[in-house]
């Protein structure tokens, strides 16, 4: 399996059998250059222009933006319903977590979670994962303590930073600084090959 961040909330995950998925495809307003990929399959969290701009991806994709487990391609996803914030979507609205299982392991995003999982399906979803896609920035989503607290809660074997303030990003929201400083988080590129047991740790990402 690889894993390319392609920016934001943004990564795009190729098994080994050459089938791929992008996550929460973002416009141009969020700052990035041009988002332009290809997909067999789309997984977008929820329903804002940050993460489901599907104009900017090729192919003849499927999106997958419904709780519920799917099978595609030799990968189990799971989509679990959770909040864009603290108070049960009366802010943001709703979001979704995926949990990815195909090639050995298991890769979960959170999109833009804004709370901390109080579900069983939340948890179960979250259990066991060999890497985590967490956002760190605040206001729109989790805080970077609260990613932290999360990470220790569920363990992941790795975890790596999203939806961030760096040099493209414009929200107003945090950086990875205090993540950095907290976990000790190393540097990756922006593609990696994922094996099992190949990251163990915090980390973040460069663009």
């Amino acid at each position: 399996m690889k894993l390319q961040w392609l920016g934001h909330s943004c990564f795009k995950i190729t098994l080994d059998n050459g089938k791929s998925f992008v996550t929460d495809p973002y416009d141009d307003t969020v700052g990035y250059p041009p988002l332009h990929a290809q997909a067999d399959a789309v997984l977008s969290t929820h329903d804002h222009f940050d993460h489901n701009y599907f104009k900017a991806l090729e192919g003849d994709f499927e999106i997958i933006n419904q709780a519920g487990e799917y099978d595609r391609f030799g990968a189990h996803i799971t989509a679990v319903p959770s909040f864009h914030d603290e108070v049960r979507g009366a802010k943001r609205g709703a979001n979704l977590l995926f949990g990815i299982e195909a090639d050995g392991l298991k890769v979960v995003h959170l999109g833009d979670l804004g709370h901390q999982p109080d579900t069983e399906a939340q948890a179960a979803v979250l259990s066991d994962a060999d890497l985590l896609l967490i956002p760190i920035g605040g206001v729109f989503t989790i805080t970077t303590p609260e990613a932290v607290a999360l990470i220790g809660r569920f363990k992941p074997k790795a975890a790596i930073a999203m939806h961030y303030k760096n040099r493209y990003c414009n929200f107003d929201v945090s950086d990875c600084t205090e993540f950095v400083k907290t976990t000790g988080a190393g540097t990756l590129p922006n593609e990696i090959e994922l094996k099992k047991g190949a990251l163990n740790g915090c980390y973040v990402m460069d663009i």
